[in-house]
């Protein structure tokens, strides 16, 4: 104790020192120093602080303060908006009677700016931690935060776990459970709104979101710390007060030691000592390790990246001299040379990574269909394959179209002059405003069309390994599996595919995976996961036929029939109407399906449904967002809707959430209450290094997997058509932002001083 005791003292003299000699340091000037607490947020050791990682910002990290292991991951959605999802490990106690495994808690949190720092006002936010689910933690809070010099300045005032009412919550408040009154004030929401006095219950089954009982209680408590930036590069003090008195239930007793708190707290006071590895251009590695409660050593680690933070691009076209036009009008030359060119032209791009389906020679216009996987950025595609036509082209050749295919269907297409495209690779790569998006096609009947004879039928297989896994059970928690996943594909003709998924198993621990989550009243279209898991350890993950069609140049179909997926097999279809230019679209979908057997191989069960939905999608006016919204009749029979909603980055992730409500309410559901999960979707570009691809690694992650809300997993046609307009900068460009309003009130030049006028006024009358 004397130690600390000193060490405070030490701390506010240097902090005195500092802002004497230095307050005109400008927090701006320094890059994103900010690193996390134990629970994830950005901030000091247990408290947040108003900061906010970089716009984009992708987090992976683990910490230890004994009793609690956590592990969780935060996402800067938007720059305003802190999202983290958790599990915390309670040591102390077991999940429950008879249990081998250790306490284990989801928990999802958000923080939201108020407020940017200027020269007079701090930054400002609020924040929610564990609000949905059991709200085992849950706690709300306001905070502000000032940077002066090397210093940056932390206080709060919270509610919930940091007035030490967090745990008595989970019963209806009875001040005898929690006589003593560890919180320093009244309940300031409660001097208005008598109701907030009383932490509320929340609902009786996890994973409802715990709105009510959020800034509730009889009390609310101040925390705070600095965070000293020392001359050591990279190299940061942390110091605060931390509010808790780490009460814990058990069970459903309250359980604590003489001095009144299970854990045995020497000290408020909390220390630690941050550094921060930069390995990677966009990656950066957090290590902190100090004291905390005055006698457990605290250490936390942490890996970021930024999705909105593009590496250099691993393929860049070098300034080119297009070969001068000397060919004659294409019509005029003799079949056997229009053959070798088209060929020609054929085996360069194939060369290049890049298939042509046909060439259309159309008057002045040459026309191109290809379809490529080599890159990930649509233009460089577009950049290639141009030189490639414009260095081949006929003297009479003034505009050059690019069609790209994706599964035999148009996605994009793309125009451009010739001689534009001439002057521009003079320079490096092409500019990608030279194109036009998605014009109408107009062919004369003096069109020539040159199809590439060698493309169907044809086959082509793959291997690859594949982890899959899923956490939170209540005998292990995580059960993964390590398995070879063999691919194939026939392609019959154009728009027409057979294709076969089968997975050999390499590893796994699903023999342990026994315990069953509890019966809700459907039938059990997803629950049985484990069944599947446990006995088709190696199977057929899809066997199916799928025909692609386009009616007309903006309405897309499919026909799909086979084994769709590893637990349903069935016949069905998808419309989409996808007018160009616009920012909307309308799917329609229903599949006969049936469910399979648990080893996965060619046998079914006897439950059978048909499931269709009417699907809206709208890409919004700002942050690159996607919202879906589906109405119809899911796997389980249960009516109703699935809300999507998701944010493309600058590299080409996206992430994103889902909600399905629908006819089965929470009873109905059981535990969970209702489907929702979290997704995440990242191109494989960013985990090579010299290599580029249109490839992306797909993860989902559901709380609970229940009945509910359920939809066969047949790809989506939308996805399809959208996923190579989705890698131009200038199709998804809008005509206005949000950016601006939602940035913490970020100021016009102009404006200034205007808060801190208002500021300085206030606190001269008063």
């Amino acid at each position: 104790m004397y130690l600390m005791r000193k060490f405070i003292i030490l701390s506010v003299i240097i902090v005195s020192c500092e802002l004497l000699a230095d307050e005109s340091i400008d927090y701006q000037e320094f890059d994103n120093p900010y690193s996390q607490n134990t629970w994830g947020s950005i901030g000091l050791i247990q408290n947040p602080s108003a900061r906010f990682s970089d716009d984009g910002e992708f987090l992976f990290g683990v910490s230890s303060e004994s009793p609690y292991n956590r592990i969780f991951g935060r996402a800067q959605f938007f720059p305003w908006m802190e999202a983290i999802v958790r599990y915390t490990e309670a040591t102390y106690s077991s999940y429950n009677f008879g249990s081998p495994q250790t306490w284990k808690d989801k928990g999802f949190d958000l923080k939201i700016k108020l407020l940017d720092e200027s020269d007079y006002l701090p930054a400002l936010a609020i924040g929610a931690i564990d609000f949905g689910g059991t709200g085992f933690y849950s706690s709300e809070y306001v905070v502000a935060s000032k940077r002066y010099g090397q210093f940056d300045l932390t206080a709060g005032l919270g509610w919930g776990r940091f007035a030490n009412s967090g745990a008595c919550w989970l019963k209806t408040y009875d001040p005898t459970l929690c006589p003593d009154k560890r919180g320093q004030i009244d309940n300031p929401v409660g001097w208005f709104f008598d109701s907030y006095n009383t932490r509320g219950r929340g609902a009786s089954l996890g994973g409802t979101f715990n709105l009510g009982s959020m800034f509730s209680g009889p009390e609310a408590s101040f925390f705070g710390g600095i965070e000293y930036f020392t001359p050591i590069d990279n190299l940061s003090l942390k110091v605060e007060y931390d509010s808790h008195d780490y009460k814990e239930v058990i069970g459903r007793e309250y359980v604590f030691y003489e001095e009144g708190n299970l854990f045995g707290l020497d000290s408020s006071f909390n220390f630690a000592l941050n550094y921060r590895l930069r390995p990677a251009k966009r990656e950066k590695v957090d290590l902190s390790l100090g004291l905390v409660r005055g006698n457990i050593i605290y250490a936390n680690i942490a890996v970021h990246s930024n999705l909105n933070e593009l590496s250099e691009d691993k393929f860049t076209a070098p300034p080119e001299v297009i070969n001068k036009k000397t060919l004659k009008e294409f019509s005029k030359l003799k079949e056997g040379y229009q053959n070798y060119l088209s060929n020609l032209i054929f085996w360069q791009m194939n060369n290049e990574g890049i298939v042509t389906h046909q060439l259309t020679f159309n008057e002045d216009e040459m026309i191109a269909e290809i379809s490529q996987g080599r890159f990930r950025k649509t233009v460089q595609a577009l950049d290639l394959a141009g030189r490639i036509l414009a260095n081949n082209s006929p003297k009479n050749i003034e505009k050059i179209t690019i069609v790209n295919l994706d599964q035999g269907t148009e996605t994009l297409r793309a125009s451009i002059n010739r001689s534009e495209l001439v002057n521009s690779v003079l320079k490096g790569p092409v500019d990608e405003e030279l194109f036009s998006f998605n014009e109408e096609e107009n062919l004369y009947s003096s069109a020539i069309t040159k199809v590439n004879e060698t493309l169907y039928p044809n086959f082509s297989w793959s291997i690859r390994p594949h982890m899959s896994g899923t956490l939170q059970h209540q005998i292990q928690f995580y059960f993964y599996q390590l398995e070879a996943l063999l691919s194939a594909d026939y392609a019959i003709k154009k728009g027409l595919y057979l294709s076969a998924l089968v997975g050999i198993d390499i590893d796994n621990n699903f023999e342990k995976y026994t315990y069953h989550i509890p019966d809700g009243e459907l039938y059990h279209v997803r629950q049985d996961r484990r069944l599947y898991l446990r006995e088709g350890e190696s199977g057929i993950r899809r066997l199916a036929f799928d025909y692609i069609f386009s009616p007309s140049r903006n309405l897309k179909g499919r026909i799909t029939g086979g084994i769709l997926e590893w637990m349903y097999g069935g016949i069905g279809g998808e419309l989409l109407y996808a007018p160009d230019h616009k920012m909307w679209a309308l799917g329609l979908d229903t599949y006969w399906v049936k469910q399979r057997e648990f080893d996965q191989k060619f046998s079914f069960k006897d439950y059978e449904t048909v499931t269709g939905f009417l699907t809206y999608y709208y890409d919004l006016p700002f942050y690159d967002m996607r919202f879906k919204i589906s109405a119809g009749k899911f796997l389980g029979k249960d009516k109703g809707v699935l809300m999507d909603i998701s944010r493309r980055f600058e590299t080409g992730a996206r992430i994103g959430a889902r909600v399905a409500l629908t006819d089965c309410d929470a009873a109905c559901v059981g535990e969970g209450s209702f489907h929702k999960s979290i997704y995440f979707n990242l191109p494989m570009d960013l985990f090579y290094v010299n290599r580029t691809t249109r490839s992306f690694a797909p993860y989902e992650w559901s709380p609970l997997t229940k009945d509910a809300g359920q939809k066969v997993a047949t790809g989506n046609l939308y996805n399809l058509v959208s996923s190579a307009q989705d890698e131009v900068d200038s199709l998804r460009r809008k005509p206005w932002s949000f950016g601006k309003i939602f940035s913490g009130f970020s100021r016009h030049p102009k404006y200034k001083h205007l808060l801190d006028l208002v500021f300085q006024v206030d606190f001269f009358l008063f």
